[in-house]
């Protein structure tokens, strides 16, 4: 009876170290880390959320090129297109479009010298007439810009606008529209060269601006006669200005009452 009452509490402790040591081990396997670290370990996703794969398409010079200003620059200058024009985005009764840095001749002189025939003005980047005449009006004398509409009144019932496209007319028609403003007298030297040459903005008349614009615009060259300069002292004739290799004739409007 002395030996039972021994084993039993050595038996009863066995069990209770067999069962404490046989839990803790499930138990430990259960919330190692070890085990569950692949699944949550960061490694094993980062090339899905890795930014060099989609940098390529949020790259900036991808898509450079389809808003690159210098594409339309050209036509965001005019501020509106030809269709705005009054009262017609052709010239007046043709189907000419006007173009920037169209050259109009008419062969009445604008109160001009008798000894100067004709007329010359350019069309500018917002479709306006840029010239210079001797006539005292609401624009002063001198650089005047008219719509088409008005420039034709500038002209006796029955006269034609004759119409000259030029090849180097875009920048001559930026020139004229940047300096038309700082021509504020008219005046051809007939009896006097002193200070008059090509070069002198002001005073100037009609066809010596035309020239002015196609040399200053087109980085100092001269497309009208060839071969002037700005220091030679000398007339520009509205006839020299049509008869230039540059410009060529497309066709022509009348006046307006």
């Amino acid at each position: 009876m002395k030996k039972i009452k021994v084993f039993l509490p050595a038996l009863l402790m066995l069990l209770f170290f067999t069962s404490f040591f046989g839990i803790t081990s499930v138990s430990a396997s259960e919330v190692n880390p070890s085990v569950s670290a692949p699944e949550v370990n960061p490694s094993v996703s980062a090339p899905e959320v890795d930014p060099s794969i989609s940098a390529p398409e949020v790259n900036p010079s991808v898509s450079a090129p389809e808003v690159d200003p210098s594409i339309s620059a050209p036509e965001a200058t005019y501020d509106f297109s030809p269709s705005a024009l009054e009262p017609d985005s052709t010239y007046p009764g043709t189907n000419i479009r006007v173009k920037v840095g169209d050259v109009l001749y008419s062969s009445k002189a604008l109160g001009g010298s008798a000894m100067i025939v004709g007329h010359v003005g350019i069309i500018g980047p917002d479709y306006m007439v840029y010239h210079v005449n001797a006539v005292n009006d609401n624009q002063g004398e001198g650089g005047k810009r008219d719509t088409i509409s008005y420039y034709q009144t500038r002209h006796k019932a029955g006269e034609s606008i004759a119409v000259y496209r030029a090849t180097h007319g875009r920048n001559a028609a930026y020139w004229a529209q940047n300096n038309y403003s700082s021509v504020t007298s008219y005046h051809i030297p007939i009896y006097s060269w002193d200070n008059f040459q090509l070069k002198t903005i002001n005073p100037n008349y009609c066809s010596k601006f035309i020239w002015q614009a196609f040399y200053y615009g087109n980085y100092d060259t001269d497309y009208i006669i060839g071969h002037y300069t700005p220091n030679k002292e000398a007339f520009v004739t509205p006839g020299q200005v049509i008869d230039s290799n540059d410009l060529t004739y497309v066709g022509s409007f009348g006046s307006r009452s």
